[in-house]
């Protein structure tokens, strides 16, 4: 009995010391956002968000639709609190997962934009960054068949191009560390709306100056470039034309799976004092499609290999240049001249420095395999 009442004593302390969850937040209490854009406003001076929320139908208790709703103000957060007003219930941006910025108004500044999304421990940091071409508020009214909420249709269209390597993985986690690195700058997806607003298509990237959007790229140059930065991450395809027959343009082109790059990336400094990059990238390729044929012959091989590379090289080379003309140093050149160099980096303005280094590309192709058919 003495026994019992010992126990029953110690099962009455412990649960003294149990409380409950006091900084709980119920779904039912809150609006999430799951997708936000953000515009320049009808004066220069504001910024418009626009936000997608879901639609529920009460029967059944699942998403059904959208809802869009926009408003203007000084700030982002400002417009955050205008936005809480056109709801019943606070607006929670937990699982949003995109945020879209016009190039007009990435010209202005990123980090301005994000600093709310930064401070706030209710933020996710996971969703993605994407630029656009023209209003980004727009894409969200867009009305794609076959997927409800416009923010899975635009998080599943980002994630299928990372996977192929046709744009960069950027959420905003990996933005703000970026955005703080002296030695690299940021480049982001960018999309742009279909005739009829019947969706969105992958345009390319925007590249950055330290905070300002300053460039473009295409699509078939950013996979080029993100080869170029090593990243194996993701799988790339290439498509060039590489003949000129008369017949049928269906034959002049090819089209290749990279099955494994090699890069290296050596900066030195030369005789004039002057910075000087090499980059060598070496490609394993498959061939998936070739109309033209005859891949069993030796001579023929080597000889799209050395159109190949002589074309992958050319286009290399010319983004090397407009990245410097964007003053975008994607490749962190400038890690490697603060770690090799650091007492010339303390005394250098990097960004006025990086335009008038001479970088050169060179890229080899190597057909290694061709399909179950010669």
């Amino acid at each position: 009995m003495k026994s019992k009442l010992v126990i029953c004593f110690n099962i009455i302390c412990c649960l003294t010391f149990l409380f409950g969850c006091w900084d709980q937040t119920l779904l039912k209490d809150v609006t999430l956002i799951k997708a936000q854009a953000f515009d320049v406003g009808t004066d220069k001076n504001l910024i418009k968000t626009t936000i997608s929320i879901i639609e529920t139908d009460s029967n059944v208790k699942i998403p059904s639709g959208n809802v869009i709703l926009s408003a203007e103000g000084a700030s982002t957060r400002d417009t955050r609190t205008n936005l809480d007003e056109e709801v019943s219930s606070e607006l929670f941006a937990t699982k949003n997962q995109i945020t879209l910025i016009s190039s007009d108004l990435a010209k202005q500044g990123l980090y301005a934009l994000l600093d709310a999304n930064f401070r706030s421990p209710l933020s996710a940091l996971s969703a993605k960054l994407v630029i656009t071409d023209g209003k980004a508020g727009t894409i969200l009214h867009t009305k794609p068949e076959n997927t409800p909420l416009i923010s899975d249709y635009l998080s599943d269209l980002i994630d299928s191009e990372e996977q192929m390597g046709v744009v960069p993985v950027v959420d905003l986690q990996r933005a703000l560390t970026i955005l703080y690195d002296d030695g690299k700058d940021l480049i982001l997806p960018r999309l742009t709306i279909l005739d009829g607003l019947v969706g969105a298509q992958i345009a390319g990237t925007a590249l950055f100056n330290n905070n300002h959007m300053s460039g473009t790229l295409n699509t078939d140059q950013t996979s080029l470039l993100l080869l170029l930065g090593d990243n194996k991450k993701s799988a790339h395809r290439l498509t060039r034309k590489v003949h000129s027959f008369s017949s049928s343009s269906l034959y002049d082109y090819i089209t290749a799976d990279v099955m494994k790059a090699e890069r290296s990336l050596k900066v030195a400094r030369n005789d004039n004092n002057m910075f000087e990059v090499q980059i060598e990238l070496t490609l394993k390729l498959n061939v998936i499609e070739y109309p033209a044929n005859h891949l069993y012959k030796k001579q023929v091989i080597a000889s799209l290999n050395e159109k190949l590379s002589k074309q992958l090289t050319e286009e290399a080379n010319q983004i090397l240049e407009i990245l410097k003309e964007s003053k975008c140093d994607y490749l962190g050149i400038g890690r490697q001249v603060q770690a090799r160099y650091n007492s010339s980096w303390k005394s250098m303005n990097w960004k006025e420095v990086y335009p008038a280094i001479q970088m050169q590309a060179n890229v080899k192709t190597e057909i290694e395999t061709h399909g179950i058919i010669n």
